[in-house]
């Protein structure tokens, strides 16, 4: 029987033995690359372990408690304002001190491997500085709008190298949603959509190339919605399409087209739809034609994308994209040549049926591919489209198509119809298919 003490000795020994060798290797480390090794080593020990991995509620505390610091200087501000402690340069100084206190003070806590604190308190500094110098410009009138409008840029910018130091997106994050804030924030009656679309490509740039370096997927959302709506907003206002919407539109497309490449589906059809949107209000009243154009130039764009060496998911995504873009375009060129040849009192129901029969025909033809190709995709794009059509025939043409339209359409749609339910049929019947 083994003496249990001899056990022991002997696992004493080798959990020393295994304890030398790791300093050994340290030591050898140290001679050859001190900084690198230092780094292991304060990431091995157990005293620098991230408070964010031992306790995920620190976090959202920390978070709460750096929102929640923000908002009680805006009320102090009021309180002061409100009792006449200091007046409005004192106030916008102590707001700027604050602001860079916190940031100097997160950098402080940062060096003594206090990460989440840090991070909570820097973006309420960058918070605090932006406020100060909104209220600056706007509410006592100290910074003239081109002064405010640097200096509210800066101060997002700021984010940037911040958000590298700490590795946090979310300061990245608040930084360029404040950057989208600055316009709309100091936006007078005159418009400058030259400097504003100018504007929202260089943030563009910036944040995309922050996102794709640290593959923060958040910045490119931000970056979408914050363009898509102010872009939107802007073309939307305007009397008339102004030359420089026509210009940036195809170039904002093109960036988030290029981003939705390798990754994110949701972007994909997003920017489609977007674009689509902004180029209908730019160009559908005076060159409807140019219109269609444009849907079938996106068909093309988001066809050759699918044949791409992208993940399946998201060339499949592209491929829908390219029927729905070149469906559009041919609805709208329908459209066009009933009202160049119908009247007035018939032109809606012609536009309605013609509609109905392209899409029915679409679905069928659709439906035939799949059996061709036995593609289950080109099959959920059939069906789909006779849901579609379906759904209009018995809401809305049942209702609103003059006595002969109505006939015609339930007659031609319900042979169209049955012609896909064969079709299907077969499909499903044959081997391999499913």
């Amino acid at each position: 029987m083994p003496d249990p003490h001899l056990s022991d000795l002997q696992s004493t020994i080798e959990n020393l033995s295994a304890r030398v060798a790791e300093l050994d290797e340290r030591l050898r480390a140290l001679e050859h690359n001190p900084a690198e090794a230092r780094k292991k080593t304060v990431a091995a020990s157990p005293d620098s372990a991230n408070e964010s991995t031992l306790n995920p509620g620190l976090k959202i505390i920390n978070r709460i408690g750096a929102i929640t610091l923000a908002i009680g200087f805006v009320f102090f501000f009021k309180y002061a304002v409100d009792n006449s402690w200091i007046g409005a340069s004192g106030r916008v100084f102590l707001g700027a001190c604050a602001g860079l206190f916190q940031i100097a003070l997160a950098e402080w806590l940062r060096r003594r491997n206090q990460p989440v604190f840090s991070q909570g308190l820097a973006g309420c500094g960058l918070a605090t500085l932006y406020i100060s110098i909104y209220a600056a410009s706007v509410y006592y009138v100290l910074l003239s709008q081109p002064v405010a409008f640097m200096l509210l840029v800066a101060a997002c910018a700021l984010a940037s190298p911040l958000s590298f130091l700490y590795g946090n997106p979310t300061i990245a994050a608040l930084g360029l949603t404040g950057g989208f804030l600055t316009p709309p924030l100091l936006s007078n009656s005159q418009a400058h959509p030259w400097i504003l679309f100018s504007y929202l490509l260089l943030l563009d740039l910036g944040s995309l190339a922050v996102a794709a370096r640290r593959q923060w997927v958040l910045l490119k959302g931000l970056a979408f919605a914050g363009t898509a709506i102010l872009f939107a907003a802007a073309i939307a206002g305007y009397h008339a399409p102004h030359p420089a919407a026509p210009i940036f539109l195809p170039i904002f497309f093109a960036i988030f087209f290029a981003s939705s490449l390798n990754e994110l589906p949701w972007l994909a059809w997003l920017n489609a739809f977007w674009c689509l949107i902004c180029f209908w209000i730019l160009l559908d009243q005076k060159y409807p034609g140019s219109f269609a154009l444009v849907c079938f130039g996106l068909a093309a764009c988001y066809g050759i994308a699918s044949q791409g060496n992208a993940r399946q998911a998201l060339r499949s995504g592209f491929y829908m994209i390219a029927h729905a873009c070149a469906g559009i375009g041919v609805l709208r060129l329908l459209a066009l040549w009933a009202i160049g040849h119908s009247s007035p009192l018939t032109r809606a129901s012609l536009v309605s049926e013609l509609d109905s029969t392209f899409l029915a025909l679409y679905a069928v033809l659709m439906i035939a591919l799949a059996v061709a190709r036995r593609s289950v995709l080109d099959r959920a794009i059939g069906l789909t489209v006779l849901g579609i059509v379906i759904t209009k025939l018995y809401l809305y043409d049942v209702w609103r198509l003059d006595r002969f339209y109505c006939i015609s359409a339930f007659v031609g749609l319900g042979v169209l119809l049955l012609a896909a339910s064969f079709v299907y049929s077969r499909f499903r019947s044959r081997p391999g298919n499913s």
